[in-house]
């Protein structure tokens, strides 16, 4: 198999083997590859790591072995059926201690797959590295000495094939370089659009979204400028106005799209970039879990959120799903396309710092059009731009497994469509708490 350790268990799956992976995990067959070469870095990087421990070569040629013994290479398609996968799995998860999690939630993300799905392919993918290895090991007659010297000899090789974009054993995360619009490559899922802000700590990677820690990071060095409802304080975590006046729920509308009453908006339509403008209300400071804080406005869609989940009093209703819809007043998407403006990105960092307080909370991502145009198009390009509000928050660090997206098209406007005003107030996306 020559010298390159990644490229040989990137041809150990072929094409017809990722159809039927994708077949077996339910998945198509784009993201199956995706999530494969992603993790045969991620699993031959750490491999590598590994020998630089006490015993770790040793260990690594014990599983290398018993893996080509067992004909792993040769049930790749089926290989979730069979022990090997779980114990490819075990061993990542060794590997990447603390960091085994997000790295899941990461490779899930950049290929827009279920989490479970990723789990089973990096399962299979670290048992195929395993059986590679110990082929060319018994091929070669290699020592353990010298099937070290191997894989030491592999990050030369990587740096070639410009395939080394996982971090070492010695980095907690796989982090994306920032980029001025990372793309979403699945079909029909948008992408950031304008030119977002500098980052500080970049990094050379081909992955598709903004690191989430760096965004965060850089969210709190310029301050949170946006807008959330106060309805009552709880301690260690409550909303409090600061200078700001004193404001009654009664007051504060709290969203149910299929309710334009009750979702009356305060602000008002910019002709030049066809958006309705909202007014967030006074300032209010945001006190999250972590210690952190967030400067909004009263009647802002992180206030209404953080509202709803730190307030014991409120809860979802599980019968009538039309209630407890809370609209973006900052997200807005390119003309007809699933594309986030720039201007976008700082309510998304500041969402998705809400629900990290409140890790059992689950979402759900909704996505409106006006009623111009084709009913079928318009619904197509509302389930778009809710899957890349929902991804960019995934990005963000928040588990796949919390978050959901559906697209209603032009159902449940806000108001008449009849006007300029109206449309722009249509357009939009929301978010929903379908468990606290």
């Amino acid at each position: 198999m020559g010298k390159n350790l990644l490229q040989t268990v990137k041809s150990s799956f072929t094409a017809q083997q990722v159809t039927q992976l994708s077949a077996a995990v339910q998945e198509n067959e784009g993201g199956v590859e995706q999530v494969v070469n992603q993790s045969a870095i991620l699993v031959v990087q750490h491999l590598m790591a590994r020998t630089q421990r006490p015993g770790g070569t040793e260990v690594l040629a014990t599983l290398a072995q018993e893996a080509y013994r067992a004909g792993v290479l040769h049930h790749l398609a089926d290989l979730h059926t069979t022990d090997w996968q779980r114990r490819g799995l075990d061993l990542m998860q060794g590997l990447l201690g603390d960091a085994y999690a997000l790295t899941l939630n990461r490779l899930a993300v950049s290929a827009y797959v279920e989490p479970t799905a990723a789990r089973t392919l990096l399962g299979t993918v670290a048992a195929a590295t395993l059986a590679a290895l110990g082929r060319y090991a018994a091929e070669q007659e290699l020592s353990v000495q010298q099937l070290s010297a191997y894989l030491q000899s592999q990050p030369e090789e990587m740096g070639t094939t410009g395939a080394a974009v996982w971090p070492s054993a010695s980095t907690s995360l796989p982090e994306p370089a920032p980029r001025a619009a990372p793309e979403l490559v699945r079909a029909g899922v948008g992408s950031w659009g304008g030119t977002p802000e500098p980052a500080s700590d970049a990094r050379t990677s081909s992955s598709l979204r903004w690191q989430w820690g760096l965004l965060l990071l850089l969210a709190v060095s310029l301050g949170y400028y946006f807008g959330h409802e106060r309805l009552s304080a709880v301690p260690g975590t409550a909303a409090y106005a600061g200078t700001a006046p004193t404001t009654t729920p009664a007051a504060l509308p709290t969203t149910a799209s299929t309710d334009p009453a009750a979702s009356a908006a305060t602000g008002h339509y910019d002709s030049e970039s066809d958006s309705y403008i909202y007014d967030t209300g006074q300032p209010v400071i945001l006190q999250l879990a972590n210690g952190t804080t967030q400067k909004v406005g009263a009647r802002s869609t992180e206030n209404r959120l953080y509202t709803f989940l730190s307030e014991p009093t409120i809860q979802v209703d599980p019968v009538n799903r039309t209630k407890g819809w809370i609209n973006f007043d900052r997200v807005y998407f390119e003309p007809a396309k699933a594309v986030l403006t720039a201007e976008s990105h700082q309510q998304l960092v500041n969402v998705a710092g809400i629900l990290k307080s409140f890790p059992n909370a689950v979402v759900k991502i909704g996505g409106y059009t006006d009623s111009l145009g084709n009913d079928l198009q318009n619904l197509h390009l509302s389930e778009e731009r809710a899957r890349t509000a929902m991804f960019a928050l995934a990005d963000m660090g928040i588990p796949v497994a919390q978050l959901q997206a559906k697209g209603y098209g032009s159902k449940h406007s806000l108001t008449s469509n009849e006007t300029v005003e109206g449309r722009a107030l249509n357009r939009r996306i929301s978010i929903r708490v379908v468990k606290k």
